[in-house]
């Protein structure tokens, strides 16, 4: 650990100057960057603390049905709920409100580290998926504190990372009390970095359970005109627009639109400036009162917050982050309105649903403009029915992990 805090201390600087920044562009409050060096505090309501890490929107919308349970189960006790990100901030406002407490997690820095856990003193700490803190899971460790991996995640790629780097993290993985992963998979990598083969076991994605929370109501005024076809493409990363917009060139004289939600709408005029280079008209999502204009072939979904009430009124859906090396975004959505679905090759962050998607005909993969289109033209013909079965049975049998991981624990 004394070459890992070494290095961390020499590039810290950037670090926080990078989060100062992303504030200023992003619009958030300078001062919440004090919660990430621990020289802010929340009034606590309770000595007794549990805390959740979610570090962002996925993560966060995951752990929803885990932490009802854990709110069930220790209704005595606080539930502190911590990420990195503003708009995993902004998530957990909006689904927990006053029900919880809320700050950033601190840098991985054991003097801020030190600070905050002397404050908080949680009894039980839940780390979602793949967030390996090293000095926090260590100064957890040292005051006897349990901590949890729960919903674990571990790619080939970011197993890689870590081995690389493992003789400086002290042992962090040993330090774990206990690991439920996702996947068999999941499971191999984190034996192979040091947890005990008696402290680990694996259940289906949180995800899954995200899904049986009550389904939003349309958007007011959200309606589909059932002589048009809706592709939607959710969470999309530049370039991936470029080669979609290609992709759908062979619908345009089809009554088809195509609906692009991008994961991060800041990049919007980006999007738009590309649109106007090729004069190709559009519409804006929030400059057409929150609602689609089927008089244009392309909507652009330029506020967060409206993806649910899209894939409810979708076609067939494309998800993003998959035609780069980014690992994909969360295909369960899609499934849940029982949507056939495609996506790029790059899907190691979904690695286990997106084969068992293949294997159940429901997700098809394309990694070219030509590739897509061809699946796109298949997709908008085939029996929606028999889409809907297979994903209905494929989701009845993989709810339950939320309750299940936490009666396994030993806490």
């Amino acid at each position: 650990m004394i070459i890992y805090n070494f290095a961390y201390t020499l590039i810290f600087p950037l670090i926080f100057f990078r989060s100062i920044y992303k504030s200023i562009v992003f619009g958030e409050k300078l001062s919440r960057n004090l919660e990430k060096i621990s020289l802010t505090k929340i009034p606590k309501k309770s000595d007794k603390i549990i805390l959740v890490h979610a570090v962002s929107v996925g993560e966060v919308m995951a752990s929803r049905k885990f932490i009802e349970e854990i709110k069930s189960k220790f209704s005595d006790h606080q539930i502190l709920i911590t990420c990195s990100t503003q708009t995993g901030s902004q998530t957990i406002k909006n689904f927990f409100g006053n029900s919880v407490l809320h700050q950033y997690l601190p840098f991985d820095h054991k003097i801020f580290l030190g600070r905050f856990i002397s404050y908080w003193q949680p009894e039980i700490t839940f780390i979602l998926e793949t967030e390996i803190w090293p000095n926090l899971i260590d100064a957890l460790s040292k005051k006897k504190k349990k901590v949890f991996l729960v919903n674990g995640r571990m790619s080939e790629k970011s197993y890689k990372r870590y081995k690389t780097f493992l003789p400086l993290l002290g042992k962090v993985f040993s330090k774990i009390d206990f690991v439920t992963c996702q996947g068999t998979q999941d499971k191999e990598r984190f034996l192979k970095l040091g947890v005990d083969e008696k402290k680990i076991n694996w259940d289906y994605s949180f995800k899954f359970d995200s899904l049986t929370i009550s389904k939003p109501k349309l958007q007011s005024g959200l309606i589909k005109n059932n002589e048009y076809k809706i592709i939607i493409c959710a969470s999309t990363h530049d370039p991936e627009e470029e080669i979609l917009i290609e992709a759908f060139k062979y619908f345009k004289n089809q009554k088809v639109i195509l609906v692009i939600a991008p994961r991060h709408p800041e990049r919007i005029n980006k999007i738009t400036k590309n649109l106007k280079k090729i004069n190709q008209d559009y519409s804006l999502f929030s400059k057409n009162n929150f609602n689609l204009n089927f008089s244009k072939k392309i909507n652009l979904i330029d506020e967060i917050g409206h993806l649910e009430s899209l894939f409810s009124i979708a076609d067939i859906a494309f998800i993003g982050g998959t035609l780069i090396p980014h690992g994909g975004q969360n295909f369960l959505e899609a499934v849940r309105y029982f949507l056939p679905i495609s996506s790029g090759k790059s899907t190691f962050n979904f690695e286990e649903i997106s084969n068992d998607l293949i294997r159940s005909n429901i997700l098809k993969i394309g990694n070219s403009s030509e590739e897509i289109r061809i699946i796109w033209k298949n997709q908008l013909d085939i029996d929606f029915s028999e889409i809907k079965k297979t994903s209905e049975e494929y989701l009845k049998t993989r709810i339950g992990s939320s309750k299940r991981t936490l009666d396994s624990l030993p806490l």
